[in-house]
Formats: structure tokens, C-alpha cells, sequence
């Protein structure tokens, strides 16, 4: 009965690795090591201050076509992107032209000569979120409804290339001649299902270990007592 009850916590760990090692999020001092891409001080960590948390900071005095397009990204490899969703939460709301909201922007590649995937805005991005890429840009398709089709860059179905970035980006939007300003201040990026080193899914992990490791000491115990009466 012990040899069973310890394979079965050894399967229930095993079971919890992937699990818990499938979110990361980055918040606080976490936020300092991301990749800022933008004029300067359009795209920048901000620590905390006055009762405020670390932030990403993303600004542009023109959210149009013509103006900065600040983003903050995390770098991969993050995962098939069949199997990739992420969500965001700001602080505050962000500001700009109506009906706008920061977009999640995917690069599958690290060459810039490829065409990204970008999310019609908001959070979370999913399955059954809208995004556009390549000869998609005038026109909106499911995330999941994409895996399906072929990544001209590799050849494969979209669903089996890897992600190599993702970040949350605002500007590029179709303001025509109107200068917009826009902001948005990033409390916390998690990313699904991958860890990228220093996430914070090591610590769930530990704790999911402490916990099997307790219920067989806990249970080795009660064995003793009973082998005992006997």
C-alpha cells in the first residue's frame, strides 16, 4: 500500500509540472527585464513609486500610422503558437483614439522581414480572438481558425510555428489626419503555456512539491502507527 501511495504522489507531481510550469507572469522588478521597443521614452519600465506599482510605460504623441508605435515584448521561444494565449492587465485605463485598446502583436520569426500577427486589441488574446497578418491585413481571422492555415515564411500550418515574441503594442491605428496621443500603463503580461526563465511558475511548481512531499510523510506516518498496533 506505501509503494502504491508514493507512485501515486510521484504521478500527481508529475502531473503538476506541466501544469503550473504553463503560466508565467511578469509583474513589478519582473516588467525591468522585457524588451521596450519605441522612440525614446515612448516605450520604458517605470519603477514604483508614490503608491503606484512597477509599470510597463507605453506612450506616443501620435497614434496614428505616422507616429510611434511603442511595445513591450517577451522574448521566446514561447511554444507553438497552437497552443499560445496571453493576457495583460493595465493600470488604469488606457488612453487614446476611441474604440482603440492595446493589441497583442506576435513575431513568429526573428527576421523583420516577416510579417507579424496582430490582434484586433484587448485582453486576453485566445483562440477566439481576431487577429490579421499578411495578406489578412485588411481583413480579421480567429487565432484558431489561423493555425490552420500555411505560415508562408516556413511552409508549415501557423499552428506549429513557434512564437518568438510577444508584446503589447498601441499606436498604427487608421486615424486619418487626426493626431491622437495615446497611453498605457502595463500592471502585468502572463503568458500561457510556456515558463520562460525567471517566471514565476518555479515557484508554484515548489510549492505543488512541498505539498505531495507533506501528504507522504503525512501518510507514512499513519502507516507507522498502524504496523505498530499490528
Amino acid at each position: 500500500m506505501k509503494k502504491l501511495s508514493f507512485l501515486a504522489l510521484i504521478v500527481t507531481l508529475a502531473a503538476a509540472v506541466p501544469a503550473l510550469a504553463g503560466t508565467v507572469t511578469y509583474s513589478g522588478t519582473a516588467l525591468s527585464g522585457l524588451t521596450y521597443v519605441g522612440n525614446p521614452g515612448d516605450a520604458q519600465y517605470v519603477a514604483a513609486a508614490g503608491g503606484a506599482p512597477a509599470l510597463a510605460q507605453l506612450t506616443t504623441p501620435d497614434s496614428g500610422l505616422n507616429g510611434d508605435s511603442p511595445a513591450v515584448f517577451v522574448a521566446g521561444p514561447l511554444g507553438d503558437l497552437s497552443a499560445f494565449s496571453a493576457s495583460y492587465a493595465l493600470y488604469g485605463s488606457s488612453t487614446g483614439p476611441s474604440g482603440t485598446s492595446p493589441y497583442w502583436i506576435l513575431w513568429l520569426t526573428d527576421d523583420p522581414g516577416t510579417l507579424p500577427i496582430v490582434a484586433d486589441g484587448g485582453s486576453p488574446l485566445n483562440a477566439s480572438s481576431l487577429v490579421h497578418v499578411g495578406n489578412l491585413t485588411n481583413g480579421s481571422i480567429t487565432l484558431a481558425a489561423l493555425d490552420l492555415l500555411v505560415d508562408p515564411n516556413s511552409g508549415s500550418p501557423y499552428g506549429l510555428s513557434t512564437v518568438a515574441w510577444a508584446g503589447v503594442e498601441i499606436g498604427n491605428w487608421g486615424n486619418g489626419t487626426n493626431v491622437i496621443p495615446a497611453s498605457a500603463n502595463i500592471d502585468s503580461i502572463t503568458l500561457f503555456p510556456t515558463v520562460p526563465e525567471g517566471g514565476s511558475g518555479n515557484f508554484y511548481l515548489l510549492l505543488a512539491g512541498m505539498a505531495c512531499f507533506a501528504a507522504l510523510f503525512f501518510s507514512r506516518r499513519r502507516g507507522s502507527a498502524s504496523a505498530l498496533a499490528n
